[in-house]
């Protein structure tokens, strides 16, 4: 028997094929990880932090100033299925970059 929030649904199996559909979907996720790399963005100051780039949110990458604290990757994956507040206390570890100032950064001997 369902009891509380759930007693929307008439079963169980009702109640997990409505998250399975609505809420877990490749789609859903997607939508959900673009929404909050968004948010991230934004209050990360919505552009690459040392060259100033902010045309497209999907060449902005986060970049951990300290390899040793990182918990987890701020890819869509993350961002879609983690708890917003883990999203956010990992995002405080990192720097906004767009993806060129990224590579440089992980890759500086490999300048022309």
């Amino acid at each position: 028997m369902l009891a509380g929030r759930q007693k929307k649904y008439c079963s169980r199996n009702c109640k997990n094929a409505h998250n399975n559909l609505n809420l877990q979907s490749y789609e859903a996720q997607q939508k959900r990880g673009r929404e909050r790399k968004l948010e991230l963005i934004k209050l990360k100051g919505g552009k690459c932090s040392r060259c100033g780039y902010g045309q497209n949110h999907s060449a902005l990458e986060f970049h951990h100033t300290n390899p040793e604290e990182k918990e987890f990757a701020l890819d869509l994956r993350s961002l879609s299925n983690r708890k917003w507040e883990a999203v956010l206390e990992e995002a405080k570890k990192c720097m906004l970059l767009c993806s060129n100032c990224h590579a440089e950064e992980h890759n500086p001997d490999c300048a022309i």
